[in-house]
């Protein structure tokens, strides 16, 4: 069955808080990957665990507490990035003027055949080569 969407790692990152100032865009990324079916790729869940174990994050996790979660998350169709992908998103990054990193999600969802990423840090609603960004959290 193919999966409805490609995740951006702040959608996980939300989708793991309990209150605080964002408590609407946790509940709205639990409402999403509770009803969605996604694919998420390797360097996602690295970028995961670098936020949430930081120091510089108000209550950071513990390194088996971020393992407990990236295991959930790898329950779902998770894409390793190859060298395919780092030349798509090479291109992408020029074509679009968006960082490497970010055109890397866009080249993960692409080889996912996904048509539509959740993001926050990318431009919502801009079609990027066929890959089309929401933010899930736009009022």
């Amino acid at each position: 069955m193919p999966a409805d969407a490609f995740l951006d790692t702040n959608i996980l990152i939300y989708a793991i808080e309990m209150g605080g100032r964002d408590r609407q865009k946790a509940e709205s990324a639990r409402r999403l990957l509770r009803g969605s079916r996604f694919v998420l790729s390797t360097q996602v869940l690295g970028e995961f665990y670098r936020a949430v174990t930081s120091a510089r994050r108000g209550s950071p996790l513990t390194h088996e507490e971020a393992v407990s979660w990236i295991q959930l998350w790898k329950r779902h169709d998770v894409q390793s990035i190859t060298g395919a992908h780092v030349d798509l998103a090479l291109e992408c990054a020029r074509q679009f003027q968006i960082s490497y990193y970010d055109a890397l999600i866009l080249s993960a969802a692409r080889f996912a055949n996904c048509k539509l990423v959740y993001s926050e840090d990318l431009s919502a609603e801009q079609d990027y080569g066929g890959v089309r960004v929401v933010n899930p959290f736009a009022a």
